[in-house]
């Protein structure tokens, strides 16, 4: 089983396990009306898809700044191990989207709260590092990012916020696996 897959697989499996025993078990809740409450599918899918965008632009400026290249640089080196094609990036964002946002929004935020949650998932990402002030500014901004896909969640529905941060997912690695390239063609 190559990286990408077994990477995709294990959040899935992990994540959705833990999310189905912390909605069914703790919350006693249905997890199908869980994971499908909310405005309709398609409605879902746009709000998701314009949150993720926008997230990702803000992101990227940050990201893009010149205070910040020392951490693009290890980012990339760190995805670049991966050798990721398109269809990767795309199976990876998904996975994490789905999985992580099913734990987090529909396992844990009930219990623990928006905030709390959000701080929880951005510590745990490694972005709220007191050693690195660069990428706790990162980390900062995404405690926001994070939260909007809590009140998606509560909102508009869990569709919309696994779809929000797939798609800014998905920018954020095409970007940072790219910017090692742009310099090895430059």
């Amino acid at each position: 089983m190559n990286k990408t897959l077994g990477l995709g697989l294990s959040t899935l499996i992990i994540f959705g396990l833990g999310s189905y025993y912390l909605i069914v078990s703790v919350q006693e809740k249905v997890f199908l009306k869980v994971l499908l409450s909310g405005l309709a599918i398609p409605v879902q899918l746009g709000i998701g898809l314009a949150y993720g965008l926008l997230t990702a632009v803000v992101a990227l400026w940050i990201i893009n700044r010149k205070f910040f290249k020392r951490e693009k640089k290890y980012y990339h080196k760190l995805i670049a191990q991966l050798d990721l094609s398109l269809g990767n990036i795309i199976f990876l964002s998904f996975c994490a989207g789905f999985a992580e946002e099913l734990f987090f929004r529909g396992g844990l935020q009930p219990l623990l709260g928006l905030w709390l949650t959000s701080i929880l998932f951005v510590a745990i990402h490694g972005y709220l590092n007191p050693r690195n002030w660069r990428v706790s500014i990162y980390g900062a901004a995404m405690v926001f990012f994070i939260a909007g896909m809590g009140y998606l969640f509560q909102e508009v529905g869990l569709i919309s916020a696994m779809t929000a941060h797939a798609v800014l997912d998905v920018v954020l690695f095409l970007n940072i696996s790219s910017s090692g390239q742009e310099k090895e063609n430059a």
